[in-house]
């Protein structure tokens, strides 16, 4: 598959009319590229909890509202922000870094190139400064430190996938080998998986030299892969998860049709004794079920599980193809990663990692959010996909960055739970409460069960709501009686947001 290369925090409920005084605290509608707070205004939380309708609570978001300034008070950006942005791209100068700004990006997720490798760039650096992105406003999770750091870096990136690479073990390794395979542990073959990401995570031990920047100074973020959703043991993929303070493992659900495999979605998605499991030896999922936006949100609540082992709930963001990663022709069209991006968020995720390399298809590039920016270049036209332009790519994905920060204190506010049901439609649901008012947001299909099209569903909120309903960004509006009411969801891609109340 393609390679994305202290005091305990729980996450907590509140019951109606227990004592809450920090649980709306810390709640903001930042804008996603402002560096001032805009608060939301916030009813007393005596009055809110009060408000909430009968058997309804609320639970804050994994890690808390001031879970990264709590490790660095230079990462508190990272708490008042839904985290958008690509996995290593290469700024290479103010422009393209406006672009992302334009995109609705927030931050870097990782840089690719090297800022002292100017052979490569014909006499320029292979990456964009850190002055450059600073002044632009963007922020990153950054490989390295240079002369150039400051403000801009928000959190470090250590290794990517190393429960793939490398398997589970403590053996020893060979940092200035570059196999990126168990070729690559001490003895060769053996699992130094854990060696790897501890080294990252911490520095340890020093004899393998600096990982390129300061340990303990800042948030470290490791990406992980197909070892922890799928083949290791429960105990095995969670301690992989202590290694990082920014949780996330990738699979591309609408793009690699290996996830079909009994040992991979078949299994994980579905109960061993289930025709796609089959004790590790059925059929595997149909395409169906496997090439689903609603799978995405597997990758939240399977690492939610396991990081539940090991105690307190990390962030944790989600990778989501915007194109052809592979080396064939297996593309996602951008109705279908803006309804991943979705369901992810739906299900709990504080950020979305953008993987915009294209390793397949008719539009092969690295920089597709750039070319698909920028007017002059010879691939802005290009169609990864038939009608699909990396223009036009660019203008859904920016659509849904920029509806995300429009609800980016929404999204970070408390989940109200028990607040809405569905009854057995094949629709995920989240409830969020902020400003005094409760948010539904709503995506068709759930994990591992393809939606019918135009399906009606039937949403129920607690408290017997009878007034407006209103449909975010639709120009449109329902009306709820007696807690009930009813809208339709055309396809998988479909989702929908609502506020209930004026």
């Amino acid at each position: 598959m393609p390679s994305r290369k202290q005091k305990r925090i729980s996450s907590w409920a509140i019951p109606v009319g227990a004592a809450g005084a920090l649980l709306l605290a810390g709640v903001f509608a930042w804008p996603i590229h402002g560096s001032t707070p805009a608060p939301l205004k916030i009813r007393g939380v005596s009055e809110a909890l009060a408000s909430l309708p009968k058997g309804v609570t609320l639970k804050q978001i994994d890690g808390g509202p001031n879970y990264y300034a709590k490790i660095s008070p230079g990462s508190a950006w990272m708490d008042h922000h839904i985290l958008l942005g690509a996995w290593e791209e290469q700024p290479l100068s103010a422009k393209e870094v406006k672009y992302d700004v334009a995109m609705g990006n927030n931050i870097y997720w990782n840089l690719a190139g090297n800022p002292i490798d100017t052979k490569d760039c014909g006499g320029s650096p292979c990456r964009v400064n850190y002055n450059v992105i600073r002044a632009g406003g963007m922020h990153a999770s950054a490989p390295d430190v240079t002369s150039k750091t400051g403000s801009e870096t928000v959190a470090f990136e250590g290794s990517d996938e190393a429960d793939q690479d490398y398997s589970a073990g403590f053996n020893g390794w060979s940092p200035k080998s570059t196999n990126y395979n168990q070729n690559d542990c001490i003895p060769s073959g053996s699992a130094c998986g854990y060696t790897v990401a501890r080294f990252f995570y911490n520095g340890k031990p020093s004899s393998y030299g600096s990982p390129g920047y300061p340990v303990g100074k800042k948030p470290i973020t490791q990406g992980y892969g197909k070892g922890v959703l799928f083949w290791m043991s429960d105990a095995q993929a969670a301690k992989f998860l202590t290694y990082s303070n920014t949780l996330s493992a990738d699979s591309y659900w609408m793009t690699d049709p290996t996830l079909d495999y009994a040992s991979q979605g078949g299994c994980a998605i579905f109960s061993p004794s289930s025709t796609e499991c089959g004790g590790g030896g059925g059929r595997g999922l149909t395409t169906l079920q496997r090439a689903l936006p609603a799978n995405y949100a597997f990758d939240v609540t399977e690492i939610e599980r396991l990081q539940a082992k090991n105690g307190a709930s990390k962030p944790i963001t989600v990778d989501v193809e915007t194109g052809c990663p592979f080396s064939d022709n297996n593309c996602i069209n951008p109705a279908a990663s803006k309804a991943a991006a979705w369901h992810a968020l739906i299900a709990g995720a504080r950020g979305i990692i953008w993987f915009q390399h294209n390793f397949g298809g008719q539009c092969q590039d690295d920089r597709t959010f750039y070319d698909g920016s920028n007017p002059s270049s010879r691939m802005y036209n290009c169609q990864q996909t038939s009608g699909v332009t990396l223009h036009s790519m660019v203008q859904n994905i920016s659509a849904f960055n920029h509806r995300v920060g429009v609800l980016n204190g929404v999204l970070l506010s408390p989940f109200a739970l028990h607040y809405v049901s569905v009854g057995g439609a094949d629709v995920s649901v989240m409830a969020k409460n902020a400003s005094g008012k409760f948010y539904v947001f709503a995506a068709s299909g759930t994990v591992g069960h393809p939606p019918a099209n135009n399906m009606p569903v039937h949403f129920k909120v607690a408290g017997n709501y009878t007034g407006v309903v209103t449909v975010v960004g639709e120009n449109r509006a329902l009306h709820a009686a007696n807690g009930v009411f009813t809208d339709t969801f055309a396809n998988a891609d479909t989702e929908h947001t609502y506020i209930i109340g004026k």
